[in-house]
């Protein structure tokens, strides 16, 4: 049996306090970018900024601070400060890369970049893991060994998150003094912890002394690892059992029913990933699964061995999805998530066969490689060499242009408000595709959406779409026979649209409902439920000072089948009654009303 990577490895000087050099420069960097933040957030000169400087400031102010944070230490390689340089270097470019897909940025809103955020975040982890294994506690930079690897990253995640668990409760108190002090007529705390001035520059400042103390705490990260490991311990089992019988179920069940709920793929990777991740937190550096009985360790082997047929059931998934809709950002990073797994499942499971009881002597080089490969997917995602809004813009373009979709169908918006500086120019190349050009409100709606700077949801559909929605709307039966249709209105309009659905079915019923001698329109929308019954949603929509507005709504079970329920209604089979209970009021004002 391999040694414990529960203990830091020998070359590293977690034994040793952080020296009060090291205790300064965390303080430091939480401070500056704390201050660093807060001006860019609230100093008005930013707003003015290209997107290119403001996304190479955040970015560089977001990730560096905090790797500084988690891999000072008291001795280090020479090379350190050069690691750092580099990678902030390198962040600067892809964020300026990323910043120039926004622009120009009185056009094009790219609104909050959660998937750069995630893409630095993690790249940035991987680096510090690696820079701490490789700088700390040698003269040199060094190859850093897998125990030093396995080591600091759990010690980063814990760390990270136990100081994130730290601020939180610090604000909890401070939430605690205000409202204390608030009992007391006292608003001066109220008003201090509100203002942004203070906010930041706290929270960035408890945050690095979190950090300081839990850096200084080791044995207290330590066992906070172990009862981690124990609970990965007790869990793993019963989630290889679940990997086993759910793919002994596929047999009989079929595929169709992953597909139809439109989350399968995610879930399989879900189950996946977790598998991984608790294979990893109770192996360790030690020889696999030697805290199990051996029908238990034959089990999980055989958990391993049979996952990359749910990573293959994924990419079987996606690549149903893309051949139907095409590419998008969202189905980019489902492929690299997918394949990634895939890949590790894979390498598990070839290491499994092929090597027996000392496949986990491979893990070491799998797992530093998984690293590696990740950290190289999040840069290069973020740079021109994979731009997703690039090749989603590409694929949505050559599908219509191919006739793979037809112009009805397609979604225009989605290029100009989804894809950034490639979907504008996308946009602007489809004027020159003649589909386009033939249809002349096709061509006007591009036209609206390239010359508007604030898109509205009025842009949001295809103006083909609106046709087909309208038809539709207009086909939808008018009670009694004889009854004006329903206006265009935006109201009825929304309320209608559920129409479209599969199994639902629609009527107008025209009635006064209040005798003021206008009509009101009831939407009766009927639908089936899979046990056989129905169900009848109810909508009353009445004109008023404001244009036509939903006055009352409501929803029930019924016997009825629609082709019943349209019977009765255009034989006259109902009648109208004032309600049992009369409303209160006080002159014009209703101050209570029964039936509500």
């Amino acid at each position: 049996m391999h040694g414990s990577s529960d203990q830091p490895p020998e070359n590293s000087s977690e034994h040793r306090d952080l020296g009060l050099p090291e205790k300064r420069l965390i303080v430091v960097a939480a401070l500056t970018q704390g201050f660093a933040l807060y001006a860019l957030k609230f100093f008005d000169a930013v707003n003015h900024w290209s997107p290119v400087w403001q996304f190479v400031c955040y970015t560089v102010a977001i990730a560096i601070p905090p790797l500084v944070i988690v891999t000072i230490a008291p001795r280090l390689a020479r090379g350190y400060w050069w690691v750092i340089a580099g990678y902030g270097a390198v962040l600067a470019l892809l964020a300026s890369y990323r910043g120039y897909q926004c622009t120009p940025a009185d056009t094009i809103q790219c609104g909050w970049p959660h998937d750069f955020c995630i893409a630095v975040g993690i790249a940035t982890f991987i680096v510090a893991f690696l820079l701490r294994a490789s700088a700390s506690g040698t003269e040199r930079l060094l190859r850093p060994g897998y125990p030093a690897l396995f080591h600091y990253s759990w010690d980063i995640a814990l760390t990270t998150g136990l100081t994130l668990v730290f601020t939180g409760i610090f604000w909890l108190i401070l939430m605690l003094w205000q409202a204390l002090f608030k009992l007391v007529g006292v608003a001066f705390f109220a008003q201090l912890f509100e203002q942004d001035w203070f906010f930041y520059p706290v929270t960035w400042l408890v945050a690095g002394c979190g950090a300081i103390l839990f850096r200084a705490q080791q044995s207290f990260v330590l066992t906070l690892k172990r009862l981690l490991r124990t609970m990965l311990v007790a869990l793993l089992p019963l989630l290889a059992v679940l990997t086993i019988v759910f793919l002994a179920t596929l047999p009989f069940t079929g595929l169709q029913p992953i597909w139809d709920t439109g989350r399968g793929s995610a879930l399989l990777l879900w189950l996946v990933a977790l598998l991984l991740f608790f294979t990893n937190g109770v192996i360790q550096d030690e020889f696999p699964f030697a805290r199990y009985p051996g029908w238990i360790n034959r089990v999980l082997l055989l958990a391993l061995v049979l996952a990359p047929f749910y990573t293959a059931f994924a990419l079987y998934g996606l690549t149903l999805r893309v051949q139907q809709y095409g590419w998008t950002p969202e189905r980019l990073w489902g492929g690299v998530v997918t394949l990634t797994l895939a890949l590790l499942a894979l390498s598990y499971s070839l290491s499994i066969l092929r090597w027996r009881s000392h496949w986990a002597e491979r893990l070491r080089r799998i797992n530093t490689g998984l690293a590696l490969w990740v950290l190289a997917i999040c840069l290069v995602t973020q740079s021109l060499l994979a731009n997703f809004w690039r090749i989603s813009a590409d694929s949505q373009v050559a599908r219509l242009a191919g006739g793979e979709v037809a112009l009805a169908d397609f979604d225009f918006f989605f290029l100009r408000n989804k894809l950034g500086r490639p979907g504008l120019e996308s946009l602007q190349a489809l004027q020159s595709l003649s589909v386009v050009q033939q249809n002349k409100k096709v061509a006007a709606h591009i036209e609206q959406l390239l010359n508007t700077k604030d898109l509205t949801w009025e842009l949001r559909e295809n103006p083909l779409q609106i046709e087909a929605r309208e038809r539709e709307m207009r086909e939808i039966p008018v009670l009694p026979e004889g009854a004006p249709p329903p206006p265009d209105a935006a109201q009825l309009q929304r309320d209608s649209r559920r129409c479209q659905a599969e199994q639902q079915n629609c009527l107008w019923l025209v009635q006064d409902l209040d005798g003021d001698g206008k009509p009101e329109y009831l939407l009766f929308t009927h639908g089936s439920r899979s046990d056989g019954n129905h169900w009848l949603h109810i909508k009353a929509h009445t004109f008023g000072q404001e244009g036509w507005r939903l006055v009352s709504s409501s929803r029930r079970n019924t016997e009825l089948s629609f082709e019943e329920l349209q019977q009765k209604l255009s034989g006259g089979q109902f009648n109208l009654r004032p309600p049992r209970w009369q409303s209160l009021y006080l002159g014009d004002e209703l101050l209570f009303d029964p039936t509500q």
